[in-house]
């Protein structure tokens, strides 16, 4: 038999459980604001998954926290067929990664048309 202690609440380290995997994919991305706060430009994704993805962009990018936006992105098929996706996104936090390139974390809004748009594309 063993006897376990519960230690004290304070100690407790809390980890973070995702629900769907990331994906290291860099895929073509352009990124359009829901309400012309800036020019849409094009990019590449660091990762994504069912629930968001993390972007680069460029130091001074003028992406806000908690903005919404439309990412168009480019899936390329096996057969060369390209298939493009309207994903309305918000952003969830933008961090530096280096001297040049920030990284932007976003969720998708619309789960079940993103996941039905990609059951589409590979069904």
């Amino acid at each position: 038999m063993m006897q376990l202690l519960l230690p004290e609440a304070e100690t407790f380290v809390k980890i973070q459980r995702r629900q769907f995997v990331r994906l290291d994919v860099t895929l073509e991305t352009a990124i359009h604001p829901e309400y012309s706060e800036f020019t849409p430009f094009r990019t590449l994704t660091e990762d994504i998954s069912a629930c968001g993805a993390s972007i680069r962009l460029l130091k001074g990018t003028a992406i806000q926290s908690v903005s919404q936006l439309y990412l168009w992105m480019a899936l390329t098929l096996k057969s060369g067929e390209i298939h493009y996706l309207r994903l309305k996104s918000k952003v969830i936090h933008v961090t530096e990664k280096s001297m040049e390139i920030c990284c932007c974390t976003s969720n998708f809004l619309n789960l079940q048309k993103m996941i039905y748009s990609i059951n589409e594309v590979y069904i």
